[in-house]
């Protein structure tokens, strides 16, 4: 079964449905974004989550020291991070998904990863844009990738394209933020709830 992950978390009422509708993964912003949060209001967010959900911290270029310090206020359990894996991170006894943003024409069949990592698939926009911008890349080309590494496919999936990417390259899970948003931070319920209901059909199929 596809794990899903909704990221860019700010309200509890979208936490909340969240959960109601069995998502794996829940993702908080500690990075610059729309949708930062500070380490308090993702403790608040994460007080009544269940613990068989992943809790996700999501940063660009901040320090394992400044991570540390998040992982233990809020519990998370996995960090997705926008820059390369140090010794210092594997060291936070914490899932890591390393963040790549791709490029246009980019060889994916080149890359390599720790097998106990989660790669997470993004769209590059700019050297210092993390996830959220809501644009595509060509998913088909991690093909190859997606049969030796549990990767995350992110980067412009919606309601309406996330089958295709869930049927295609049958990924670890799949990352949604702005496809099921009313505007950044604000999750659209009626979105989010058909984004799951998406990939459980395409997972049916």
């Amino acid at each position: 079964m596809t794990r899903i992950k909704i990221c860019g978390n700010t309200r509890k009422e979208d936490v909340d449905l969240a959960v109601e509708l069995g998502v794996d993964l829940l993702g908080f912003i500690f990075g610059p974004s729309k949708r930062h949060v500070e380490v308090g209001q993702a403790t608040a967010l994460l007080a009544d989550v269940p613990e068989n959900i992943e809790r996700v911290g999501v940063f660009v270029d901040e320090s394992p020291a400044t991570i540390r310090e998040a992982i233990d206020a809020c519990g998370l359990t996995a960090v997705q991070v926008y820059r390369g894996i140090s010794d210092e991170d594997r060291g936070l006894g914490v899932t890591l998904l390393p963040a790549l943003r791709i490029r246009n024409g980019e060889d994916l069949d080149g890359l390599h990863f720790e097998t106990m990592d989660h790669p997470l698939l993004d769209t590059w926009v700019s050297e210092t844009a993390g996830g959220g911008t809501g644009q595509t890349w060509a998913w088909t080309r991690a093909t190859q990738l997606a049969r030796r590494y549990p990767i995350i496919v992110s980067g412009g999936l919606n309601p309406a394209n996330v089958a295709i990417a869930v049927e295609r390259l049958k990924p670890w899970g799949v990352d949604v933020c702005s496809g099921v948003e009313a505007q950044p931070g604000q999750k659209d319920h009626a979105k989010l709830r058909a984004f799951v209901t998406a990939v459980r059909r395409a997972d049916e199929r």
